[in-house]
């Protein structure tokens, strides 16, 4: 899936109050695909990321925020402030799926747009594309420059993804970068949009950007860093990481040449958590993408801007990928929306002040039969936190496979930690006496919100979808 970067403006992470500045701030919401807890410098002296690494430590690092254990409900609760599970949104969609994130929901890059912000998109959509009404250009953003499907079956040079050419210039499909490494070309798009962009006016610049995720493809001079890595999964993440840090700081040069960059608010934060087979690491986190474990969920993330009152430090208090929208619209100078989900985060992340947000949802999808909510210090996970249940070290650290530490569990589906005192998820206490209490207090809210849910739609397959239909094009229009 996709990881989160999220530089620029504000974003995930801010509370009450609006940015300092009389000039509405720009904002770059980079989001990174897949990139895991251990796959940052910050976390991993191993990996190298120059530019990110110095953006994270001379602005404010997350380090409890958190958002869906797939890409598709990621991006969901980033655009909506809302959790997927009251949208029918907790999967990914596939690309013979005629399904999409509902139209009567209003996105962040429509809200900003009424804010008076030049809205962009470059890079990875994957809310729906079987019909023109689902795609970003029909969503708020004036432009539009990548591709609508998931990232797993996207080759990262040919643009080619299960037969078909998912490469996007608004709604024309484009073939003129066939050979040329999707990060570059991104970073390229991004360069010429800074570039022509009027500086008066507030620039909005989302860029879900396609690394980390598979496949395993990068320019080779990236891999001469890591020549000393032996597993070839884990070189190449460290070679994409390398890139992507790369593609970033073009897109930062760029806003320091057109004068935006001081008054730019960046956040960066992963999708979801990364997959060990793939050669991401969450570690020392359990689990990995697509589960509910903290592996899956809680993301790297950051924020820089000189519109922080206070930098160079690590935010411990809850976030969650909701919360980006309220924050953001606050930023820009717009009222927060009944009925969200996101809380307004900017006075929290800008000061250091305590977190408004006190819960969250990991998971509602009665028909996988998967629960998982945070309240306070406590997770109660119910039904199947699914497969990779386990700790995986990077293989720098040469430790592959699973620890031979063993989580204190069993297997009626049934969890309860205090991830406070316990992040690694390593003592299930649903069972323990003296927490009953909480045990209870936990169900019965889990118990309310189940109701809310919308079931993700079974569909099958649908033949008007396939690309052989459009001249190997992934053409939208067909449901």
């Amino acid at each position: 899936m996709a990881a989160v970067l999220l530089l620029a403006f504000v974003g995930c992470f801010f509370g009450h109050g609006a940015a300092q500045d009389t000039a509405k701030p720009h904002i770059l919401l980079i989001v990174a695909d897949d990139l895991g807890w251990s796959d940052v410098s910050w976390n991993n002296p191993n990996v190298v990321m120059p530019n990110l690494h110095t953006l994270a430590t001379t602005g404010v690092i997350f380090n409890q925020t958190y958002c869906q254990r797939l890409c598709t409900p990621s991006r969901t609760a980033l655009l909506t402030g809302k959790f997927p599970y009251r949208l029918g949104m907790q999967r990914p969609i596939r690309h013979k799926k005629a399904h999409g994130l509902p139209l009567d929901e209003e996105l962040l890059p429509q809200k900003l747009k009424k804010l008076g912000y030049a809205t962009h998109m470059i890079g990875k959509w994957h809310l729906g594309s079987c019909k023109w009404e689902y795609t970003p250009t029909e969503r708020g953003f004036d432009s539009f420059y990548g591709y609508h499907h998931g990232g797993e079956d996207v080759d990262y040079y040919t643009h080619m993804s299960d037969g078909g050419l998912d490469f996007w210039e608004g709604k024309t499909a484009i073939s003129d970068q066939n050979g040329v490494y999707s990060t570059e070309s991104f970073a390229t798009r991004a360069e010429n949009i800074i570039s022509q962009h009027d500086p008066n006016t507030p620039l909005f610049l989302y860029l879900p950007l396609q690394p980390v995720h598979t496949p395993h493809q990068v320019p080779s001079s990236y891999l001469q860093t890591f020549s000393t890595i032996q597993d070839h999964n884990r070189k190449s993440i460290l070679g994409m990481v390398a890139a992507l840090d790369d593609a970033i700081k073009r897109v930062t040069d760029a806003l320091q040449g057109k004068g935006l960059w001081n008054n730019t608010l960046t956040i960066f934060m992963s999708d979801n958590g990364g997959d060990y087979l793939d050669g991401q690491s969450n570690w020392p986190l359990r689990g990995a993408k697509g589960t509910v474990w903290e592996g899956g969920t809680r993301v790297p993330a950051f924020a820089h801007g000189n519109m922080l009152e206070r930098t160079g430090y690590t935010y411990h208090g809850m976030m969650h990928g909701v919360d980006i929208l309220p924050t953001l619209v606050s930023v820009a100078g717009g009222t927060e929306d009944a009925g969200l989900d996101g809380k307004n985060m900017w006075q929290s992340i800008s000061t250091g002040a305590e977190s408004p947000r006190t819960e969250f949802v990991y998971d509602i999808d009665s028909r996988q039969d998967r629960y998982g909510i945070r309240v306070g210090d406590y997770k109660l996970i119910e039904g199947t936190p699914a497969s990779k249940n386990d700790w995986f070290a990077p293989a720098e650290m040469q430790q592959l496979g699973t620890l031979t530490e063993e989580a204190d569990n069993h297997d009626t589906g049934l969890f309860l930690f205090n991830i406070r005192e316990d992040p690694l998820e390593k003592s299930n206490l649903y069972d323990a006496a003296e927490y009953a209490p909480i045990q209870r207090a936990m169900r019965h809210r889990l118990n309310e919100l189940k109701p809310d849910e919308v079931p993700f739609p079974d569909l099958a397959d649908d033949p008007a979808a396939d690309p052989s239909n459009y001249g190997d094009v992934w053409m939208p229009g067909w449901c």
